[in-house]
């Protein structure tokens, strides 16, 4: 079942928090607040497009995309190859 966020189609296991007018937070839903693991993103819209910071146990990986959408469907794909 998808729920939305602004618009954009996302699975209900994603929580996203909004930091500031272009800033959000993804987190596995499932998992405890408390738990560190359960960080998935940092997300970040500015003038050039969207820069995800993809948060994995042990390194980061930053990724650019066109769109809050391609953002979160990037995301969400992420969580389910873990």
């Amino acid at each position: 079942m998808l729920t939305m966020y602004e618009g954009v189609p996302v699975g209900p296991e994603l929580e996203i928090v909004a930091l500031s007018e272009h800033s959000w937070r993804v987190s596995d839903s499932r998992r405890s607040p408390a738990d560190a693991d359960g960080m998935l993103a940092y997300v970040e819209r500015d003038a050039h497009g969207v820069e995800v910071m993809l948060l994995r146990p042990g390194r980061v990986e930053t990724v650019r995309t066109d769109c809050l959408a391609a953002a979160l469907a990037l995301v969400g794909s992420r969580m389910e190859d873990a």
